[in-house]
Parts: structure tokens; sequence; C-alpha cells
């Protein structure tokens, strides 16, 4: 009886050691493939947002970080630059945590002039069929051409060009998505000087 349940111990033993030494095989194998595609996907929402950029160059952490305690959160920045390397302006990676969900995580892109060149919702977890429209091409392009230093939300329809109409029935959406704007273009004013002197007609 002692000899059996030895053996079987053993045998689990040896199968759990194969199986561990299989699965690092395979994350080993797809490991690289996956980071590729994952840097693919965040270079294709840099290139959604600012597309007349011809590449992107890293920011260092300590040069956008704010001092300030705030709401909102910058986890990338990245200036956009020409086939020259010259600086067309930045594209900043912005969550807030307002959404009804939770967390709406944005790609923001932003002229040195301090227009908005695009906006891309990269991640969020509102409620389909209402929060979740914030994703749609048709609401985020709203915000492409804006130049202005805050830019507001209205349910009533827009009259003003620093304005964006709202998602109907999901304000609370809304309210997140133009909230990381508006800190994505006040950190783009603080750090880089882009659109500090912008004048709203």
């Amino acid at each position: 009886m002692k000899r059996k349940i030895l053996k079987d111990t053993l045998s689990l033993v040896l199968i759990t050691l194969c199986a561990v030494l299989c699965l690092s095989v395979v994350f080993e194998i797809t490991k690289e493939p996956i980071a590729a595609a994952a840097e693919q996907e965040k270079q294709d929402s840099y290139r959604a947002v600012f597309d007349t950029a011809a590449s992107f160059e890293a920011v260092p952490a300590e040069k956008w970080a704010d001092p300030a305690p705030a709401v909102c959160t910058v986890s990338e920045a990245l200036y956009a630059l020409d086939e020259k390397g010259e600086k067309l302006g930045c594209v900043l990676s912005v969550t807030s945590p307002n959404g009804y969900g939770g967390d709406v995580t944005l790609s923001i892109g932003i002229a040195a002039d301090g227009t908005i060149t695009g906006v891309k919702v990269t991640a969020m977890n509102e409620t389909v069929g209402l929060g979740a429209k914030c994703t749609d091409e048709n609401w985020v392009s709203q915000f492409k051409g804006i130049r202005a230093p805050v830019i507001r939300y209205t349910k009533s329809g827009k009259t003003s060009p620093d304005e964006i109409d709202a998602i109907s029935s999901a304000t609370r959406t809304t309210k997140a998505v133009t909230e990381a704007v508006n800190y994505a273009l006040s950190r783009a004013s603080a750090v880089f000087g882009y659109g500090a002197l912008v004048k709203t007609n």
C-alpha cells in the first residue's frame, strides 16, 4: 500500500514538473510576439490620434509627472515627430477613474498650438449600449480640431466651439472622458508649453 502511494505521488510530481516545464517553454516562445503585438497596438492608437506624425518619441516620466495630486493620471507621454524629427506636438495616455464602470483610459493627441488632433478610448468598462458608446468614432471625433484650454460637454446641443455633445443617458461616462481630455490639455500646456496661450473666441 505504501509503495503504491509513493509511486502515485512520484507520478503526480513528474506530471506536475512536466506541465510546469511545458508552460515555461510556451511562455518563452510567446513572450516576444505578445509584447510585439501589444507595442504595435499602442503605436496604432498613437497614430489614430496624431495621424500626421511620422514617429513618436517617449518622454521621460519625471518630465510629465504631475507634482500636485490629481484625479486623472498620465501613464505615458510621447512627442509626435515629423520626418525630420521636429516636434509636432504630443500624445498622452490618460486615465480617469470616474467612469460608470471605473477607469476610462484614452490616448489624446495635442498639436503644439493646443489643437486636439484626436482622441481614442483604449480601455473602459462602461455599460454596453450606453457609456460604451464612448468608443464610437462618431462620438470621439467631436474632440478633434478643438482648440481651447478647457472643453465642456452639453446635453442640450453644442452651441460653442469648446463644447461636445454628451452621450445620451451616459453623462457619467461623458464626464470621465471630458475630464481625461481636459487633464491632457492642462499637462500639455504645463509640461510642453503646448496651447499655453490659447484663447477662445
